[in-house]
């Protein structure tokens, strides 16, 4: 997940019995300084951490408008994605983007918020060692597996 200065990354792998094992969760953050070199430093940082774990598949929170309107923090936090969507692409991996509404209309019978506040849903997946604040990172890829055959 990406916010206008940093990308939550949580690192998943998927047990046939339907749960998941936590293998990492980190933070990048963007540099001090000029965006476009800081976001060439995250785009190479990410672009290791894909390769060097041999990641299959990124899954990204999209992006979706604003009923409150469009901040510049919005903004950033869309060219961030971007950043990290292209580093994906270019280690290899698959790239799935995962939106809040389709996963709230397409998985499960909740919308998104409430798996994201249920500690037992995560202790059930195995995830109860996840940070509560990388829950909505994971949940974009829990969600998009789920879609997998």
């Amino acid at each position: 997940m990406a916010s206008a200065s940093a990308v939550d990354v949580v690192l998943l792998s998927k047990q046939d019995s339907g749960g998941f094992i936590l293998d990492a969760q980190t933070t990048l953050t963007l540099q001090a300084g000029s965006r476009p070199e800081a976001y060439n430093t995250i785009h190479c940082q990410f672009l290791d951490y894909v390769k060097q774990r041999k990641v299959q598949c990124v899954c990204i929170k999209g992006s979706a408008v604003s009923i409150g309107g469009t901040k510049l923090a919005h903004l950033h936090a869309a060219e961030l994605r971007g950043v990290v969507q292209a580093a994906a692409a270019a280690a290899g991996a698959e790239v799935r983007i995962m939106t809040r509404s389709a996963a709230s209309r397409h998985f499960g019978t909740r919308k998104v918020d409430a798996y994201l506040k249920d500690d037992p849903y995560w202790v059930s997946l195995g995830l109860e060692q996840l940070k509560k604040g990388m829950r909505e990172a994971a949940f974009a890829a829990i969600s998009e597996f789920a879609k997998s055959p």
